[in-house]
């Protein structure tokens, strides 16, 4: 995706917050962003904030790669069935992949996003 943001990464978990990568990807037409470590309310905007920018961009294919995130509080959760709901009216392809990590699984069936 042309002019596409470079990998940014907005926490360190050295703060104890979620570290959020953006990485875009031309070839597809897409953008893969990657959340490591728990993902609360302050993240969860981050996160919502980011997604916001690249469906800016009509991306074809957005992939959020959740294999790491052991707990998603529900903000998070909101977040990520609000963007569901909008890729799906957009025509994107919206992946939240979990890498069969057994803990992101559970809280993603938990929360109808599976």
């Amino acid at each position: 995706m042309s002019g596409a943001a470079p990998v940014i990464a907005l926490k360190t978990m050295s703060d104890e917050r979620a570290l959020i990568e953006v990485r875009p990807v031309d070839a597809a037409h897409g953008v893969i962003i990657t959340v490591s470590g728990a993902l609360r309310p302050s993240d969860a905007a981050e996160l919502g904030h980011h997604l916001h920018r690249e469906f800016d961009r009509h991306p074809s294919v957005v992939v959020v790669d959740l294999s790491a995130v052991p707990s998603c509080d529900r903000a998070g959760v909101e977040v990520l069935s609000q963007f569901r709901s909008l890729a799906r009216s957009a025509g994107v392809a919206l992946h939240l992949v979990h890498l069969g990590a057994p803990a992101v699984r559970r809280w993603l069936a938990v929360a109808g996003l599976l």
